[in-house]
């Protein structure tokens, strides 16, 4: 059973809009890792919010950042994506996605940084966080995949220096589990750490992943 003690706060960006949550004994004293956990295609930054104190509540800060482009979900209901399905187009998300994680750590500042998400927040996760200009400790891809594997240059994130969690149901029908294994083999012959994880699920998060993902962020 999750007791959830976190302070949740939406954010009006400059770029994008995002939620924070924090630990309810949050102190000033105290330095926390801070993790972005990117939705995937027609949700919001609400999502994944849940995720927070299941994941830690009392040595990280969560943010969860909204997808900029607004499409329609049918049935009167709207959602959110980080590019276009047809495009993989996902450079100019990519830049307002790492201006609010600017300005997401001006207001909580730490040198423990992790990026994040679930399906197609887990590509950008990838492509504007591990191979970005900025530091990261760690990268943490939900049931994704690769966009494309010509555009995987190393940058500040180095195999020395930053550890990526990926986990993926087998029997997913959005993505094949056969992408998240390509995803470990590319990534892995670049040289880094990668825990790998295969579960007995289709394109979800299941508690399973929670609980082994809670451990490698222990570590």
């Amino acid at each position: 059973m999750y007791i959830f003690n976190m302070i949740t706060q939406e954010h009006k960006g400059k770029y994008l809009n995002f939620i924070s949550s924090i630990p309810d004994d949050h102190s000033h004293e105290k330095e926390y890792g801070i993790i972005f956990l990117m939705h995937g295609f027609g949700a919001n930054m609400y999502d994944l919010l849940n995720l927070a104190p299941m994941i830690n509540q009392k040595d990280f800060i969560f943010i969860f950042p909204n997808a900029p482009i607004k499409i329609n979900m049918g049935f009167s209901q709207n959602g959110y994506a980080w590019f276009p399905i047809e495009s993989n187009n996902y450079q100019d998300s990519s830049k307002l996605l790492n201006k609010t994680i600017d300005e997401a750590l001006s207001l909580y500042s730490s040198s423990n940084v992790y990026i994040g998400g679930f399906s197609q927040g887990g590509m950008m996760a990838i492509h504007s966080g591990l191979f970005s200009t900025r530091k990261y400790k760690g990268i943490i891809a939900l049931s994704s995949k690769i966009i494309n594997a010509d555009e995987l240059i190393i940058n500040q994130n180095k195999p020395e220096n930053t550890e990526i969690f990926i986990s993926h149901g087998r029997f997913d029908a959005v993505i094949n589990i056969k992408e998240g294994r390509s995803m470990r083999d590319k990534l892995e012959n670049l040289g880094f750490k990668i825990s790998f994880k295969e579960y007995e699920i289709g394109h979800e998060i299941n508690s399973n992943v929670i609980e082994d993902l809670c451990q490698w962020i222990s570590k």
